[in-house]
């Protein structure tokens, strides 16, 4: 029975603050060497080595080209079937169908796939809650604009002006 090699994770994950991580992944994406990445490092109080930088550096980008692919087809589907499908449904019918993918192909491990799906409901049920907030937001705007235009008429302005007023707070062009 072969032995599971158990990935060990980088300095850079385990020792570099969040901040720093992220403005380290700011300089890689802006091309730095892993070079100047160690030196970026070293001025912040962190000594990585150039071969930690560059096996770090090449997961970051392959993770980064795999996201990159993955937001590009999303858009594509979208684009494809029309406004109706929104990037966050195109994105939830693409991972389903990466899941199941993996599944048929066996390179998926049955024990994470329930998490998998729960991820992808929790991004689904923010997508609900969002929307639904800003329908909410819609909605008070509109009604605060109508409160408003009903307020300035009721001061002497014309309906013209008070129409102008309530266009405006609504944001629709004159």
């Amino acid at each position: 029975m072969g032995h599971a090699k158990i990935r060990k994770r980088s300095r850079i994950e385990t020792e570099l603050p969040r901040d720093l991580r992220e403005e380290l992944h700011r300089i890689l994406l802006e091309g730095a060497t892993y070079e100047e990445a160690c030196q970026y490092c070293k001025d912040r109080g962190h000594d990585i080595s150039r071969s930690s930088m560059g096996r770090y550096g090449k997961t970051f980008f392959e993770a980064y080209q795999a996201v990159k692919q993955f937001e590009d087809q999303a858009q594509a589907l979208k684009s494809e079937v029309g406004e109706g499908l929104t990037l966050e449904e195109a994105t939830s019918k693409m991972m389903l169908q990466k899941v199941m993918a993996g599944l048929v192909s066996g390179e998926a491990d049955i024990l994470e796939i329930p998490r998998l799906i729960s991820d992808v409901a929790k991004l689904q049920a923010s997508s609900v809650a969002r929307e639904k907030l800003k329908a909410d937001l819609a909605a008070r705007v509109k009604k605060v604009a109508g409160e408003v235009a009903d307020a300035v008429k009721k001061s002497g302005l014309s309906d013209d002006a008070a129409d102008k007023i309530k266009r405006k707070i609504l944001g629709i062009a004159n």
